[in-house]
């Protein structure tokens, strides 16, 4: 189902190598610009602890991600809701920045995406660098 299915707002969505198992991902907007070859979706992705300054964050509000690599990502929908606290507020800023040209979006994996953002955000709460080469 997931390599042919619209994304639509609302739809909840299980993906690969979510950790814990009972994070989703919730579609929160979809944009098709011109000359884009594919939509943009905009996604919440919850139940996933990432360690900051003040607290774990368990859920990631907004991130713009490329049709074919969500699509890529997901595995089973789950049925549909509303998207979390916050989506509103940070879609509304991407879309200003990437109107603009400031902002881009991911072409990768739910699970990279993840990922990159427990490092980063570990990297800041310990005050450590990534080694370069």
């Amino acid at each position: 189902m997931a390599q042919t299915a619209p994304f639509t707002p609302g739809q909840i969505w299980t993906y690969h190598g979510a950790a814990p198992a009972s994070s989703r991902v919730i579609v929160g907007a979809v944009d098709t610009f011109a000359g884009k070859g594919q939509p943009i979706v905009s996604i919440s992705v919850t139940d996933v602890p990432i360690p900051t300054n003040e607290k774990e964050m368990q859920t990631v509000a907004h991130l713009p991600v490329a049709a074919d690599a969500l699509r890529a990502s997901v595995v089973e929908l789950e049925g549909t809701g509303s998207v979390p606290d916050g989506f509103e507020s940070g879609y509304r800023q991407w879309r200003q920045a990437y109107d603009s040209g400031k902002a881009g979006y991911f072409t990768i994996s739910v699970e990279g995406i993840v990922r990159i953002l427990r490092t980063q955000f570990d990297q800041r709460t310990t005050g450590q660098q990534p080694e370069m080469k």
